[in-house]
């Protein structure tokens, strides 16, 4: 970019936000705009590896919430892409928990090991604020106690039931408006192909390749 060229609007990160504000402003008339991307690449967190001649996704995977009273707009590109997917019983396959043997532990198994865990830990917490004033619970409770998962299936439990969980406290937004169906993106050309196609509608392209100088790759 030219230190000495001047835009009214600078977009930090081609992302799907630093993409979507960028197609939002010229549709609205707004031309002197640039995208300054650090990467090599569009899309963010949004991105896909070749494996072993096979496309896999190393960033988003699912198009979450989908058959709900409003239309997701991302399915909606995702149909008019021709975006490849399947329907994902996500809820249910998370709490697959497999052994060395193969053995799959049976589904409830996490959920009723966590609740005990975390009933377990009040009891606890409990005990000592018998045994000493609210001020010092905090002080005398040693917390690491209640999240430090010790054998293989202690971790593998931790992991989906806690730090695999979504941010959102239920209920999620996503499930409400859009649907709680979920679809797998299965598509060789990666999930990146719908910020592409986004991309298209006020970038310059040619032959799939952006060309255009509103956006600017490789810059800090």
């Amino acid at each position: 970019m030219d230190s000495k060229t001047r835009y009214n609007v600078i977009i930090v990160g081609a992302g799907v936000s630093g993409i979507s504000a960028a197609k939002v402003l010229a549709e609205n008339g707004v031309e002197d705009l640039v995208i300054l991307e650090a990467s090599d690449r569009i899309g963010g967190r949004i991105r896909k590896q070749d494996f072993g001649g096979v496309s896999v996704e190393l960033g988003a995977g699912w198009i979450a919430g989908v058959g709900g009273k409003q239309a997701n707009p991302v399915w909606e590109l995702a149909n008019k892409s021709g975006l490849r997917t399947f329907f994902s019983d996500y809820s249910n396959a998370r709490y697959n928990i497999y052994d060395r043997s193969g053995k799959i532990f049976p589904s409830g198994m996490a959920a009723d090991s966590y609740k005990k865990a975390v009933e377990s830990a009040i009891q606890r917490l409990r005990s000592e604020e018998a045994n000493c004033n609210g001020a010092d619970v905090a002080m005398n409770f040693d917390f690491a106690q209640i999240s430090a998962p010790k054998t293989p299936i202690e971790l593998a439990i931790d992991f989906i039931l806690h730090d695999f969980e979504m941010a959102e406290v239920e209920p999620i937004s996503t499930y409400i408006d859009f649907g709680e169906r979920e679809f797998l993106v299965a598509d060789e050309r990666g999930f990146e192909h719908l910020l592409y196609r986004m991309a298209e509608t006020f970038l310059f392209t040619s032959e799939g390749q952006i060309l255009d100088n509103r956006l600017q790759l490789n810059k800090v």
